[in-house]
């Protein structure tokens, strides 16, 4: 099996007690939650101003960030947020009283962690934002993918289906959103618009949100399930792996695994590259929890003169299909892991 940038190895960090944040007299792991890998031979400190590991996708981000950086002989300095805005403009400036050369962070929202971000900018530093956006323009860089793009590559991928399936691009679509008023459900719809507005034949004919629940997802698919019959869902597009699983459950459990409908599913947990590899799902988009590993290389590059020209870095939608799951797959690995 080929991988792509799949990291197993998970770097252990250490809490360092010895760091003292300039004015206070505390530690910065009393203070501000930080942690730093122990290289003292380090060829640059950087620091991560994490919103949190509150997930899978996220602790998984963070070990990917951790092993590239004991591969390339770099000190990560990190701080958790845990999801809150004022936690994470108080590690920020705490972090800056270190001798960083360059600072990645995830901003917990949109606009209240521009003050962190603008202190980290005005200290001279390369300011590296991955994963989630910011309204101030006080940083270096953005890397990442955004889920407006991948809404667009799952919805081209239904019409390449629908066409295969009915001899052109046509039939009725069941549509498993994420959380009404999101950022994610926002993209994710502007992205299908897009290209659902090429094709009239194409129908959404019902949608519900669920919230990244499975067990919403399972239950939405059932009432779809009992309100259209046989023959009348030639497709479904879900925002969430897990909700992808639940309504792959559903559609066994009515007997209906034989109609030959399609599913896609815009992210990339190892069971939905199973149910690929099995040709159950048709296809998946990638939010590679290795965003953190990109994030990285920019701030070296940056550091080295080396970067891109265009402050915002926009990295092309990974679309998964039967033809190249086997660089993703995990066949022996527990379906809810991330793959990339």
């Amino acid at each position: 099996m080929k991988k792509r940038r799949v990291i197993s190895a998970f770097v252990a960090v250490t809490m360092v007690g010895t760091l003292l944040l300039g004015g206070c007299g505390k530690k910065a792991d009393e203070t501000a939650g930080s942690t730093a890998s122990a290289k003292s031979d380090a060829k640059y400190t950087i620091g991560f101003a994490n919103a949190s590991v509150s997930n899978s996708w996220r602790v998984k981000m963070r070990d990917e960030l951790m092993a590239e950086a004991d591969k390339l002989n770099i000190k990560i300095v990190e701080t958790d947020a845990h999801d809150d805005a004022n936690t994470q403009n108080s590690n920020i400036e705490s972090m800056l009283q270190q001798d960083l050369d360059a600072i990645l962070i995830t901003p917990c929202v949109e606009d209240a962690v521009n003050p962190g971000i603008e202190a980290a900018y005005a200290s001279g530093i390369p300011v590296i934002l991955f994963d989630r956006t910011a309204t101030t323009e006080d940083y270096s860089h953005f890397v990442g993918w955004t889920d407006e793009n991948n809404g667009a590559a799952c919805a081209q991928m239904i019409v390449d289906a629908l066409t295969e399936k009915n001899g052109s691009a046509k039939g009725n679509v069941i549509a498993l959103d994420s959380i009404a008023g999101s950022g994610t459900d926002n993209g994710q719809k502007a992205g299908q618009n897009k290209v659902f507005d090429k094709y009239p034949d194409i129908k959404i004919i019902d949608r519900q949100y669920t919230d990244f629940e499975a067990s919403k997802g399972k239950t939405s698919m059932e009432d779809f399930l009992s309100k259209y019959g046989p023959g009348e869902i030639d497709a479904v597009i879900s925002q969430d792996g897990g909700v992808t699983l639940a309504a792959w459950d559903a559609i066994k459990e009515a007997g209906r695994d034989d109609e030959g409908i399609i599913i896609v599913n815009a992210d990339g947990i190892n069971g939905v590259c199973k149910l690929i590899e099995e040709g159950k799902c048709y296809g998946l988009t990638q939010f590679p929890a290795a965003a953190s590993v990109e994030a990285l290389h920019l701030a070296i590059d940056t550091l080295e003169g080396k970067d891109p020209e265009d402050k915002i870095v926009v990295k092309d939608p990974i679309v998964v299909t039967k033809e190249n799951v086997g660089d993703y797959v995990v066949k022996d690995g527990d379906d809810f892991d991330w793959t990339y």
